[in-house]
């Protein structure tokens, strides 16, 4: 009798299931709000349509849509509750200002496991107060006094390139660039960094760490249970399965320990807390400036302190490492670029005070070459290749224009995620002619002042989104500014280590993007952007 029952309990269990599936199936289709967009049947079914491409083929599935869209127009149901635009002119409609409210939709925002940080918030209101916590520290005003601190570790790291780099070794930029940063942000949200460029070989194991974490995103958006369950499972287990995870908590750990210590000097008035924490009160951490700030003291636990300094940690370490890569790797391939930089940079050292040694930065931010060569870097680098999904919730958007020789018109309605990908629309040949060639010229003025040209110099500007835009851009842009001209400033100015780099056994396959890990990722294999140092140089 008990297995007859048990029989007729998993008969009713499975038909139920079988029904709720049946039923979800032909909401998603027929029922739902974006049930009239064009896309493949199956994305509109299921998650695993983008699952296949974004975990099984290792972060292919923005090439799918970017094949999508050629076949079905420039919206296209990409899966079950999302929509993606390809068209570069509704960018500002929507990636939008304060005067609308815009939210995160939780299936994108849960990717990094940190959703109680700032950039995990979903709701407008709730991220607006986290975010406003940061925006003043993250200034352009702010960052210009954090200069000091990022020319001291562009110069440390310069000396170290030129000691290393003698007897033929080979130096890797990838990784130097990604200790650089790391230590920056280290020094910028703590007070205190792990010394990565001071480790053997520039500690590659901390690249790579990044990247590892950066490439289990999908994993994570996918299945949320994951991460929580990383944190309950010993580490020694986890280990066993998922190296990176146990590194994971091993920074959040090291964390930790930041916030309570930063706490504790706070509270006691005092910033005694070991030879690199700064002086608090005279440039202070993103972490004291968190901790003074008016935020209620909910916001202000430990544990979501941790994620949005994890968050720093991350986004401070991958984006402005791989836009430095990228870029070294295109001036030193071009010698007629590396040569017209170095002229400009030279141009500007002939008008220093004697004594002074190193560009200010407000100098470095105005000269026109070394302007369209950060530029072109950005573009070619994209900031992050994923797709950016918000969502309005209570404002209709309206897409009406001609895509492709087509005419189309769509109404959203509010509530349904949008995105976009800032990676295809850098790579638009309307907008950017011969799109996969680095060329900084594009960023110049024109040499005639016609109207065309100044209307499509206005468009590339317009279209060039690397840090995003709205309320919800990268609250770290100007520090990224920053560290990119400091360096290139450094590296090719009379006497720069990098006017003595050659590049080794390194192409454009070791810095173009394919795979999407929500950070841009060249081929597996990559060795990175190697180089060695010419000797007898002296420019």
């Amino acid at each position: 009798m008990d297995l007859l029952l048990r029989s007729h309990a998993l008969l009713l269990v499975c038909v139920s299931t079988c029904i709720l599936a049946i039923v979800g199936a032909v909401y998603r289709l027929f029922y739902s709000p974006i049930a009239r967009y064009p896309g493949p049947r199956l994305a509109a079914l299921t998650f695993a349509y983008e699952f296949y491409y974004d975990v099984v083929c290792k972060g292919r599935y923005s090439w799918k849509i970017q094949e999508l869209h050629r076949i079905y127009g420039p919206v296209v149901r990409i899966n079950p509750e999302e929509l993606h635009i390809a068209d570069p002119a509704s960018y500002d409609s929507v990636y939008v200002g304060p005067g609308r409210s815009t939210e995160k939709w939780e299936y994108s925002a849960r990717m990094f496991g940190t959703t109680t940080a700032a950039v995990g918030t979903t709701g407008h209101e709730l991220h607006r107060i986290r975010r406003g916590a940061l925006n003043g520290f993250f200034s352009k005003r702010t960052v210009a006094n954090l200069t000091p601190t990022i020319q001291e570790l562009v110069d440390h790291g310069c000396e170290l390139l030129r000691r290393r780099g003698g007897a033929n070794c080979v130096l890797n930029l990838r990784d130097f660039f990604a200790a650089f940063s790391a230590d920056v942000i280290g020094l910028v949200a703590f007070g205190s960094n792990y010394g990565l460029l001071d480790r053997e070989d520039f500690e590659p194991a901390w690249q790579k760490l990044m990247m590892d974490l950066s490439s289990g995103t999908h994993i994570m958006k996918q299945f949320p249970w994951t991460y929580p369950l990383l944190k309950i499972i010993p580490p020694s287990i986890v280990s066993l399965f998922h190296p990176p995870g146990t590194h994971l908590f091993n920074i959040r750990n090291d964390i930790k320990l930041k916030i309570e210590e930063t706490r504790s000097s706070l509270n006691s008035s005092s910033t005694d807390n070991g030879k690199n924490v700064r002086e608090l009160a005279s440039q202070p951490t993103a972490l004291h400036t968190l901790l003074t700030s008016a935020l209620p003291a909910a916001e202000l636990l430990t544990p979501r302190l941790e994620d949005e300094a994890f968050t720093l940690l991350g986004a401070g370490t991958l984006t402005t490492a791989h836009t430095l890569t990228t870029l070294f790797y295109h001036i030193l391939a071009n010698t007629a670029i590396s040569h017209q930089l170095q002229t400009e940079l030279s141009s500007l050292h002939n008008n220093l005070p004697p004594g002074t040694t190193s560009l200010p930065l407000a100098d470095l931010e105005h000269a026109p070459y070394l302007q369209a060569v950060v530029a072109e870097g950005l573009r070619l680098s994209f900031g992050v290749s994923h797709r950016l999904a918000r969502i309005s919730p209570d404002t209709v958007l309206r897409y009406e224009a001609v895509y492709n020789g087509r005419t189309y018109d769509y109404t959203i309605p509010p509530g349904v995620p949008v995105s976009m990908t800032p990676m295809f629309m850098h790579l638009d040949p309307t907008v950017f002619p011969s799109p996969h060639v680095f060329d900084p010229s594009r960023w110049l003025a024109p040499s005639t002042s016609s109207e065309d040209d100044m209307a499509a110099l206005k468009r590339r500007r317009a279209y060039l989104v690397p840090f995003s835009k709205g309320t919800r851009a990268c609250a770290g842009m100007w520090l990224a500014y920053a560290e990119l001209y400091v360096m290139l400033g450094a590296l090719f100015s009379p006497g720069g280590v990098g006017r003595r780099m050659e590049l080794f056994e390194t192409g454009s396959a070791d810095v173009e993007c394919v795979h999407d890990f929500f950070n841009p990722s060249p081929r597996l294999k990559s060795k990175g952007v190697r180089v060695v140092l010419r000797k007898g140089v002296h420019a």
